[in-house]
């Protein structure tokens, strides 16, 4: 399973928070991902994840299992990963229904809308590690 990617920078009235949408043209896989990555339904309280997702490299992050494995790699704006290196939030986002990989954004955001309303995403809150200093 090899889903498609949007990612996106947001200020929410939590503060800046970085998105990463997972979906797949057709579908596939991806309640068993979400199942995999701990995510909760819409309208619960958001599950901390831990370090989640680290960035790789300028334009790529790693999003891990539980255990730490890498489990897919994705591409990100230059932007997002600044933020996400730096300690930023992620709002991981794993929608269960088909979505092209080249969705635009207003098909994306119909998208999120629905799958909200609709009980259709999963979602979870990825954190760095908080430095501990000596």
């Amino acid at each position: 399973m090899r889903p498609a990617s949007w990612t996106w920078l947001d200020d929410t009235a939590f503060g800046p928070v970085a998105f990463l949408l997972l979906a797949h043209p057709q579908g596939r896989g991806t309640a068993e991902l979400a199942a995999l990555l701990g995510l909760a339904e819409p309208g619960r309280r958001l599950p901390e994840l831990g370090e989640r997702i680290t960035v790789g490299g300028p334009g790529r992050a790693m999003v891990r299992g539980a255990d730490g494995g890498a489990l897919l790699e994705v591409a990100a704006g230059e932007r997002w990963s600044a933020f996400v290196a730096g300690g930023g939030p992620v709002a991981l986002v794993v929608g269960l229904d088909p979505l092209a990989r080249r969705a635009p954004l207003p098909e994306v955001e119909l998208y999120l809308a629905l799958g909200t309303t609709g009980g259709r995403i999963r979602l979870g809150i990825s954190r760095r590690a908080p430095s501990r200093s000596r």
